[in-house]
């Protein structure tokens, strides 16, 4: 059991009791996550397109990282236009720049319906002792813990008389989210957008804490820091029965794992 993770979770819930006297327009940052230091959270990396942040990755290896395919397809040109950013907690500055060696994009990957929103980078050099990786879960994936998930990133929003303004953060923030059952998902999103077997739903039905513009890539961990899924689509920002849509990494773990395996 991750005691970093009951860590955040209860930083979380501590954040979100101190500011229910405060007016809600002045605290969609904090109720939308908690800032973390890189150190809790070292497997977070940012990914820039030619120095500037586009989106979040996770460390898988040594030399490998997972994210969005719609990420690495911001790029013509991947290995000479994106590179990651490992142990730092600003988005800015400090850790260590990795240049992007080599980029896999699911073939299946759909940038209309974001079906098969995946991708995975291998990068020079290495990883160093300071960072961690998520874990891929094993075969005896029925009896991974997957009703709560926790996710970070860059991305909040700011809003103005009804208005989602998308910004960013310098910091990285947390939130903890509830799975919601896929039938449920595809009920909240059938008159809206297509879902598939390849996307799982995690976040409030109510609305509330979410990921938003900013934060795609951003892996979705459990509590044993396992793999669940990777930040893909929403429709706005903690808005009710629009939960954020995750690229489903136990589903799909044969692939990221084949990808690893083909350049070792």
């Amino acid at each position: 059991m991750n005691i970093h993770f009951f860590t955040l979770a209860l930083l979380h819930f501590a954040v979100a009791h101190l500011c229910q006297g405060l007016p809600i327009n002045s605290v969609k940052k904090i109720l939308g996550g908690s800032d973390v230091n890189i150190k809790f959270i070292p497997y977070m990396l940012s990914v820039m397109l030619n120095g500037e942040y586009i989106c979040c990755a996770a460390i898988i290896d040594k030399h490998y990282a997972v994210t969005a395919a719609h990420c690495v397809r911001a790029a013509k040109h991947p290995t000479k236009e994106i590179s990651v950013r490992s142990g730092s907690s600003f988005l800015h500055k400090g850790g260590t720049i990795h240049e992007v060696t080599r980029a896999f994009v699911h073939k299946d990957y759909n940038n209309i319906t974001n079906d098969y929103d995946i991708a995975v980078i291998k990068i020079t050099p290495p990883f160093d002792n300071s960072t961690k990786p998520v874990y891929l879960v094993q075969n005896d994936a029925e009896d991974t813990y997957t009703k709560w998930g926790l996710v970070c990133g860059w991305g909040y929003y700011i809003k103005i008389n009804d208005y989602i303004y998308p910004a960013l953060t310098e910091v990285p923030h947390c939130v903890m989210i509830p799975q919601i059952q896929k039938e449920q998902c595809y009920k909240d999103y059938k008159l809206r957008y297509e879902l598939t077997s390849r996307m799982t739903c995690y976040g409030f039905q109510e609305g509330m804490d979410d990921t938003c513009k900013g934060d795609s890539g951003a892996a979705l961990i459990n509590k044993d820091n396992i793999l669940l899924g990777v930040t893909s689509w929403g429709d706005g920002c903690g808005e009710p029965y629009s939960p954020g849509v995750y690229t489903d990494a136990i589903f799909l773990q044969n692939w990221i794992r084949g990808k690893i395996e083909k350049c070792t």
